[in-house]
This record gives C-alpha cells, sequence and structure tokens, in this order.
C-alpha cells in the first residue's frame, strides 16, 4: 500500500528549525517560530514554564508531539540571545522519545555539551551544532512469536547507538522550493546492542565502531505544497512535478563490529572489518540514483556452527543502480556490481576440496549494464493501490558493457549491444553478444573430484557447451549469439538449435 505519512513525518519536526528572519535574532522570536511552524505541520510545541529576562529565555518540561499525543520531552532549556544578533540553544540532559504501537519501554538521548547556534541565512533560520557525544540509549519489550496460540514470552531490545566529537548544521532555504539541508560530521559512530527472545530461544549482541562519519542530507519541498498534502500517489507525482526531491551523501572511514548468538541450533559468534567508503543517494522525479563503494571488507567466523573459523575477505567492492522514475519517454538506466579479491581461507576449503582438486583463487566478478527505458514507478504504486493496470517498463537498448566472473580457476567474460522493437506489445530484441569462457573443462574435472558434481551431470554440462560454443583454445571457448528481424536468433553464425 502507498504510505506517504511515513515518507514525509520525518522532516516535521526539522520544520520547527525555521521561521521568519530577522535582522537580530531574539531567543523570544526563536521560540515563537518553533510553535508556530509546529502549528503548520500538526505539532503542539510547549513548555511547562516559560521565564525570559535578560535576553535568556528559560524552559521547562518542554514537549514537541502531535495534539493529543506523547512526542519528544527535554526537561529544559535555555535560549540566549547574543550581542552578535544569533541565539544559543543549550538543551538539558533528559530527552525522550515517547514510543507507541506494541512496544513499551524507553528510548532517550544523551548527550554531552550539545549546544545550537541559530543565526539568519537565506531568507531563514540556519542552525549550527557540536557536541562532544550524542547518544541514542533504548530500552524496549514487544511480544514475542508464538507457535502453539499460547501468550509469548516478551522480547527484551536494548542498546546505545552513539556519536563523538559531533558537529554540524541544519538549513532551510527558500526560493521557488524548500530546501532543507542537514549536515553531521563525527570523529566515530558506534553501536552496541542486545537481544533476548525466550520463544525462539535466542540471544544476540553486536558492536560497531566507525571513524571519520560525514553525512550531508537534502531535502527538496514544493514552496505550493505542505507536508501533510502528500497522500496519494497522484499527490506524490505532482511533488515530484513540482521539485519534491531528496539527496545523500555519505563518507566513513575504516569501521570493526562484532555479533553473537547464542541458539542451540544456529550459535555464531562472528567479528567483521571494512575499510573506508562512500555512497550517494538522489531522488526526484527524473530519476532514481544509488552509488557505493568500500575499499574491503573481511568477516571472521568462529568455530561454532562450523567446525572450523571461516574466513571471508574481499578487495574494493562498487555498486551503483539508476533507474527513470516517471519516464514516459526512454531515459537512463544502469546497473553495475563489481566485487575483486573474494577470497576464502583454506581450513574453511578443506570442507569441500580437502584434496586440492579445485583452484582456490581469488574471486572477481563483474556486472556493467546501462541502456534507455521508460518506467513510471509512482503509475506502478499507484496501479498497486488501485488495482488498475500497471504501466510496464518499455526497454529500447541494452549495452552489456561488461559482464564477467574469475572462479576456481575458470572464467567469463561477455559484450555485447541490443536495442528493442516494442511496437508489438512485447520488447523484440535485436543485436549480439560474445561469450568467452576459459577453464571450464579443468573445473568441471575438479568438481567431479571432490564429489560435488556427478560425472553424468558434468557429462550434460559439456554437451551443452559444446552446442552452443566453439572452442578458441586451449581449454577455451567462444560463442557469437546475434539476434535478428523476425526473432531469427544464430550461434556463430548457425540457427538456435531448437
Amino acid at each position: 500500500m502507498f504510505r506517504m505519512k511515513s515518507f514525509v513525518a520525518a522532516p516535521a519536526l526539522a520544520l520547527l528549525l525555521s521561521g521568519t528572519a530577522h535582522a537580530a535574532l531574539t531567543s523570544d522570536q526563536v521560540w515563537q517560530s518553533w510553535k508556530d511552524a509546529g502549528a503548520m505541520v500538526g505539532l503542539e510545541v510547549t513548555a511547562a514554564t516559560e521565564n525570559s529576562a535578560g535576553g535568556v529565555l528559560s524552559l521547562n518540561g518542554v514537549s514537541i508531539a502531535p495534539a493529543g499525543m506523547a512526542g519528544i520531552t527535554i526537561s529544559d532549556m535555555t535560549m540566549t540571545t547574543e550581542a552578535d544578533g544569533s541565539v544559543t540553544v543549550a538543551p538539558g540532559a533528559d530527552i525522550a522519545v515517547a514510543m507507541s504501537g506494541m512496544a513499551e519501554g524507553s528510548i532517550k538521548l544523551a548527550h554531552e555539551g550539545l549546544v545550537v547556534k541559530v543565526h539568519e541565512a537565506e531568507g531563514g533560520m540556519a542552525y549550527d551544532y557540536t557536541a562532544g557525544k550524542l547518544d541514542v540509549v533504548y530500552d524496549t519489550k514487544y511480544a514475542g512469536t508464538s507457535f502453539d496460540g499460547s501468550e509469548a514470552p516478551m522480547v527484551s531490545s536494548a542498546g546505545t547507538v552513539g556519536l563523538t566529537n559531533v558537529s554540524g548544521s541544519y538549513s532551510d532555504t527558500t526560493g521557488s522550493n524548500r530546501v532543507f539541508g542537514l549536515d553531521i560530521k563525527a570523529d566515530k559512530m558506534s553501536y552496541s546492542t542486545s537481544s533476548d527472545d525466550p520463544s525462539m530461544e535466542m540471544k544476540q549482541t553486536g558492536t560497531s565502531e566507525t571513524n571519520g562519519v560525514d553525512m550531508s542530507f537534502d531535502f527538496t519541498l514544493p514552496s505550493t505544497m505542505s507536508l501533510f498534502a502528500i497522500m496519494t500517489p497522484a499527490d506524490f507525482a505532482t511533488a515530484l512535478n513540482e521539485g519534491l526531491g531528496v539527496s545523500l551523501t555519505a563518507k566513513q572511514g575504516e569501521s570493526t563490529g562484532t555479533m553473537t548468538q547464542e541458539n542451540p541450533y544456529m550459535p555464531m559468534s562472528l567479528t567483521m572489518k571494512s575499510g573506508g567508503g562512500e555512497g550517494s543517494v538522489v531522488f526526484n522525479k527524473d530519476k532514481i540514483e544509488i552509488k557505493s563503494t568500500v575499499a574491503s571488507f573481511e568477516i571472521e567466523s568462529a568455530p561454532g556452527m562450523m567446525p572450523m573459523p571461516v574466513k571471508i575477505t574481499s578487495g574494493p567492492m562498487e555498486f551503483a543502480m539508476l533507474s527513470p522514475v516517471m519516464a514516459t519517454t526512454a531515459a537512463d538506466y544502469a546497473f553495475l556490481l563489481k566485487m575483486n579479491q573474494f577470497s576464502v581461507n583454506e581450513e574453511a576449503w578443506a570442507m569441500v576440496d580437502p584434496s586440492g582438486a579445485l583452484k582456490h583463487d581469488a574471486a572477481d566478478v563483474a556486472i556493467d549494464l546501462s541502456g534507455k527505458t521508460t518506467m513510471d514507478l509512482v503509475g506502478m504504486a499507484a496501479a498497486e493501490e488501485t488495482g488498475a493496470m500497471p504501466p510496464v517498463p518499455a526497454p529500447e537498448s541494452l549495452n552489456i558493457t561488461e559482464l564477467s566472473a574469475k572462479v576456481l580457476g575458470a572464467a567469463l567474460t561477455s559484450t555485447g549491444a541490443f536495442t528493442f522493437d516494442n511496437s508489438m506489445g512485447f520488447p523484440m530484441p535485436l543485436g549480439e553478444a560474445t561469450v568467452d569462457v576459459t577453464g571450464a573443462n579443468q573445473l568441471i574435472q575438479g568438481l567431479i573430484a571432490t564429489g560435488l558434481l556427478a560425472e553424468e551431470d558434468a557429462m550434460g554440462a559439456q554437451m551443452m557447451m559444446g552446442m552452443f560454443m566453439v572452442p578458441s583454445g586451449d581449454d577455451a571457448l567462444t560463442s557469437k549469439i546475434e539476434v535478428k528481424e523476425g526473432m531469427q536468433i544464430l550461434v556463430n553464425g548457425q540457427p538456435l538449435p531448437m
């Protein structure tokens, strides 16, 4: 089901940090802008007591919540008018977030030295903040799973997610569209979690530390619309056409982590490491684009579920995806996945290949595809909501820039290009691709020697390769696949065997 409330609710609180600009801000003006902005989006911003004197506004029992409901509570807060026309906001130590639904417990924001500086910028207000530490601390319980109809025991979950030496800014830029920007930098991001599910006989713990976190988030809202006016796919389409968009960039340094699981059937103990990486997300009416790179990663499992340690390592990894969002004429799409030097330790190999019949070289995989297609993701969501016939994507081209795999001593590479005729209601391809394989027979013999492949199955695989490929060298095969008018398919110049 299409649910816009969840999409638009997240930035609602950010609206509190915006308001009318003033040549010199005062604490009373900042507090009033919070209350006014809250009223615009259905939030009540209140304080049990307010005391303003000498440019300092002292607030106690601050609440930010939907009308008649619990939300965020802050024990106390001061807003101080500074000589330079800015306002310093210092919240108290006790900041809590109310829970809703079937869960119970507590969620709190703990901080060391959190200070927010409010100043005029771009026709609105900008917020710069620093803190020695910011921690989200939770301790919750929720209903577990029952397998016999009886009341299931509660599942407990607790943990801390924290940032160290935090700095950043929030901005609200007005214009033809309204852009809300949030930047966060931290020396370290860490978490420590635990859970206990008696009905599943499972206890889990996890830890992680990541160095050098740097994130930037922009949310663009059409000036002609409010957040809660976007309720249906049609509203969403209108908002996208008028400028709705999201962009996110993130960078991080090295990361380490652990995970343990106590369970009679699947005990587990893992350690994880990864090199630095970066990623980005862009979403607007034209495209959704996701990019991610990781320098390296390592996962090691201690003996438990497995009789010996298992260690998996990889070199650089890259992922990218591009798709149109509301394209009635063909637009770019792409998919990229690269994994380099993927390997498993020899102790693990000994379980499946004790005689060393297979080559244990590190594996490489690459998929690089692109082309043009029509695509209406919002129309698909609307069709799912209404039960109507969804718009069907119509690809116009496919470019196989690289399709390759190198594993267990064998290698496959492929390139090609195709166009598509959609006039008959089904994409009819035209074009050609080449496929080259080396080391296939050696791999098959190794799999037979390990017992992973039966000889009769190997014979079938070799017969299939003989039908579609021709020798091109020592344990090397090649194939040229052509698709011509009338769905005529040629393999190495010969009609496809039927």
